[in-house]
């Protein structure tokens, strides 16, 4: 896993700029606080203060007939980041993340990014052997990156972030470390076109969308005395509005049987009991192309025993062709991915 992300860093902003006659380039460089919390409440007193500073440089392709259609050209980009975090019981993290940044509309100052990338901390417990550090047990781990840029000036931007760091339990301990991050930033570089955007139109698609998609999975316990994994079969149904071509908001209702919990039943009750989850979440869809990414959260309205935290989150990226689509997405719990999602989904517009 941590190889593949490596050398998703490296080609994907190589393949997304590849068509492209023209390119422009920039770098950011901005100073950063925030906040460290351990990925569940009761170690809160492990929480810290977190001062960084981030170094990021873009790739911004501006002829693609795609992009001109579709109103904003997104930015792709490589940051590499340090973080001191003195009360940390893993230590300071340094960081290397590849970056997709879209501004919302075209001349727009706010954007949203993601994030996808390898951390390291200066004291895992597979170096140190420290038995209080219980939530980061490897050097290496991956690393997710949501951010909101606001740009009051045509250099000068504030950013905010959430950070979450785990090896996705390649390496026990692994509860994960949370991070809620503050920017301060200056550009250096051409990130707009000298040339005004061209006007553009729009493409045919349906303002409302109904679909439903089904999405084995893979379930990774956090319980020591479950070693291995398990399987989950997720139905979701969802309906959604396109406020543009390239992006949807709206709703849906999943449900899901994970054969983990059945297992937990099983020890703890000594009965057979159908762990059904049933929930409804918020959630939003962007679109470059064929790729899309997904992303959503919502409450638990039905679950097993075993899920102490009764609200989820999922993001995905997916390969639509025609009225069907596929992908992966993972499945978190409070901020603790519990799920590897495979998805086939299909989309029904309704007008």
């Amino acid at each position: 896993m941590k190889r593949l992300l490596a050398i998703l860093l490296v080609l994907t902003p190589v393949f997304a700029l590849k068509a492209q006659k023209t390119t422009l380039f920039s770098w950011d460089v901005s100073l950063n606080t925030g906040y460290m919390m351990p990925n569940n409440t009761s170690y809160s007193d492990n929480s810290s203060l977190t001062l960084g500073l981030d170094i990021t440089l873009w790739s911004r392709g501006i002829d693609s007939s795609y992009w001109r259609v579709h109103r904003n050209f997104p930015f792709f980009g490589i940051k590499a980041s340090f973080s001191a975090i003195p009360n940390s019981p893993a230590g300071d993290r340094f960081g290397i993340t590849g970056l997709l940044q879209q501004p919302f509309e075209k001349s727009s100052q706010w954007a949203w990014s993601l994030g996808l990338g390898l951390s390291a901390y200066t004291r895992p417990r597979s170096i140190t052997g420290d038995t209080n550090n219980i939530f980061i047990g490897s050097l290496v781990n991956c690393l997710i990156d949501i951010g909101l840029t606001f740009r009051p000036a045509k250099q000068l931007y504030l950013s905010a972030h959430v950070l979450h760091t785990s090896n996705g339990m390649l390496m026990w301990p692994n509860m994960g470390l949370n991070y809620i991050q503050l920017d301060l930033g200056y550009s250096f570089g051409n990130r707009i076109p000298e040339e005004p955007y061209p006007e553009t139109g729009s493409a045919a698609l349906p303002r409302n969308e109904f679909g439903l998609a089904f999405s084995p999975g893979w379930v990774m316990s956090r319980d020591r005395d479950f070693d291995g994994y398990y399987f989950c079969y997720d139905l979701s149904l969802y309906l959604q509005h396109y406020t543009s071509p390239t992006f949807a908001f709206g709703g849906a209702v999943d449900l899901w049987y994970n054969t983990c919990d059945t297992r937990h039943l099983d020890r703890e009750e000594g009965v057979y009991q159908l762990p059904l989850y049933i929930s409804a979440m918020a959630m939003m869809e962007f679109f470059w192309g064929p790729l899309s990414i997904k992303a959503g959260a919502g409450p638990v309205l039905l679950c097993s025993p075993q899920v102490t935290t009764p609200f989820y989150e999922r993001a995905g990226a997916y390969y639509n062709f025609g009225k069907n689509y596929v992908g992966v997405a993972v499945n978190a719990h409070g901020g603790r991915v519990e799920f590897i999602e495979w998805t086939y989904g299909r989309r029904f517009g309704i007008d």
